[in-house]
């Protein structure tokens, strides 16, 4: 029981740090009165109070829970498909019961024991049992391509003894797991469904052009259609064995444009606008219907400057990488992020464990010149910084990369902009195909331990972003990951602070990156047709949670 309160306090601990910063998250929303809501291609306002439409870029490259990856991945999974824990509504981080009832952990803290409800069904018809849950991760652990592998491969073996109980054998401790377990990684699949489509547990699985049109999941909501660019319709799931919201379909529009969400929130052609920032939002204050809220987010807007000498040898430069931290103008940088924003030291973000904040005036041109010079560019060089034309919490990249250009000319370092579709931007980066461009990240899972995506390592065994950037491991950084090791398997939490300050100031000396923002969330919602808006980092709005009034 010890065991089980100590991590479950690690949870507690971040859960009360963001909710510290997060003010106010959640409101009312509805639907618009008029238009087809079919869910063909085309659907503009919704024809029916039951119908909410969402203005977005939402980015979303695949609706396969093994491969879903980007920041508003979660929030369909989130309405498609269960697991067996999830977050807790209106909170940040907190891994609660789902499917399973509860958990037991043996002595080693390797063995986890879930006892699963008896009255959950898929959408399908079909009952979840255990060898479900087992055929869903065996699925995930044999595609290690897949940008769901890296949560779990912390599992050795996943079995079912019975119909109603699962049991995870993880390969060491580690104090996230119950919080790895509310990411998409962990989804749940109808696996006498998914099979009949391709799926499999045991390698060449071939299900996710299948699932990129449907869903196979328990979850409230069954994905209808999906349009990429256009919009993806969810339809209330009839099978659903939890209590059921009386919206019957939701409608995510892609809406790039910060103007037209604007200026469909105000005409009700859409529900809510999750494209707005502080300043953009003060365009709808005081008007009738609508209601704005803000709250703390993880996530964070960053450089990327790849180690791949084949690229760009002057990028590639440790040196060159210093000094262009040391050349951005980090107070220009939170004016145009808006009220709300920081200046993370480097990959943990406000809110967690041991986080640092860089100092907004550490910024020094000479010191930058100077690394320069001891990298042999004092004259500079021509670079192309990659941007897509994409967002962070309504901030353009193209804005950012424009204030990119401006900074590092003061080191002699000419920027040329390439700006390209989100899609391309992100099939590039996982190809660590660009020298250098903008990117943002939010976290799978609310745990210090998800953060080591951005630590060294290539291959197989390698990182996330040790991968994009072609960081290896050396002699020289092993220590970063041996305070990794040691917050992994933690859970008193001042220890895990201690190791986590340890780890960021290390960091700081040596990385591929450019850390710029973290930013608040500002979104907007119609007051007067919908109640219980939720907002929260991980899946977004809580789209199981929305009631129309």
């Amino acid at each position: 029981m010890k065991k089980i309160l100590a991590i479950l306090l690690t949870c507690s601990l971040l859960v009360s740090l963001l909710a510290a910063c997060a003010g106010g998250s959640s409101g009312k929303v509805t639907a618009p009165p008029s238009g087809d809501a079919s869910g063909s291609g085309d659907t503009a306002a919704p024809a029916q109070p039951n119908t909410v439409v969402i203005g977005a870029q939402s980015d979303l490259i695949t609706l396969d829970p093994g491969n879903m990856y980007e920041p508003y991945a979660n929030m369909i999974s989130y309405a498609a498909y269960d697991m067996l824990y999830r977050v807790e509504s209106g909170t940040m981080g907190t891994p609660v019961p789902s499917v399973a009832t509860g958990v037991e952990i043996d002595d080693t803290n390797t063995v986890y024991t879930f006892p699963l409800r008896d009255d959950v069904v898929f959408a399908s018809g079909n009952k979840l049992t255990a060898k479900d849950v087992v055929w869903s991760i065996n699925r995930v652990l044999n595609m290690k391509d897949s940008n769901a592998y890296s949560n779990v491969k912390i599992v050795e073996k996943v079995e079912a003894p019975d119909d109603s109980t699962v049991v995870f054998t993880l390969t060491e401790p580690d104090a996230s797991f119950l919080v790895k377990l509310t990411s998409n990684a962990y989804c749940i699949l109808d696996s006498e469904v998914v099979k009949e489509h391709g799926g499999s547990d045991t390698g060449g699985d071939t299900a996710k052009t299948w699932l990129d049109t449907t869903s196979a999941g328990s979850g409230p909501y069954i994905i209808k259609s999906w349009t990429p660019k256009e919009q993806l319709v969810l339809e209330k799931n009839p099978n659903y064995w939890d209590e059921s919201k009386n919206i019957d379909t939701i409608i995510l529009k892609e809406m790039p444009s910060v103007d037209a969400q604007i200026t469909a929130l105000q005409n009700g052609e859409i529900d809510i606008s999750l494209g707005l920032n502080t300043e953009t939002a003060k365009q709808l204050e005081g008007k009738e219907g609508i209601a704005i809220s803000n709250g703390a987010t993880a996530l964070i807007t960053f450089l990327v400057m790849n180690r791949d000498e084949a690229l760009s040898p002057e990028m590639a430069n440790p040196k060159v990488q210093e000094a262009i931290r040391y050349a951005l103008d980090y107070p220009g940088y939170l004016t145009l992020g808006g009220e709300g924003c920081t200046i993370p030291l480097n990959f943990v973000q406000n809110g967690f464990s041991g986080a640092l904040t860089r100092d907004a005036n550490s910024w020094d041109l000479e010191k930058a010149k100077a690394l320069m010079a001891e990298a042999g560019y004092a004259d500079g060089f021509d670079i192309t910084l990659t941007c897509a034309n994409n967002n962070s919490e309504g901030l353009e990249w193209t804005t950012i990369a424009q204030k990119v250009k401006q900074d590092l000319s003061e080191i002699g370092i000419n920027v040329n902009i390439e700006t390209l579709e989100a899609t391309l931007v992100y099939e590039k980066m996982r190809d660590a195909s660009m020298p250098f461009y903008v990117m943002f990240w939010s976290p799978d899972y609310y745990d210090i331990n998800n953060q080591f995506a951005f630590l060294p390592g290539t291959g197989e065994h390698g990182t996330a972003y040790g991968n994009r950037t072609k960081w290896e491991l050396t002699a020289e950084n092993q220590p970063l990951w041996d305070l990794a090791n040691q917050i992994q398997v933690e859970t008193d939490p001042a220890l895990r602070a201690q190791y986590a300050e340890e780890l960021q100031q290390l960091f700081d000396q040596d990385n591929p990156f450019a850390f710029l923002l973290q930013h608040p969330k500002t979104f907007a919602y119609r007051s007067d047709r919908l109640e219980n808006v939720a907002y929260n980092d991980l899946c977004k709005i809580q789209l199981c949670d929305l009631t129309a009034k």
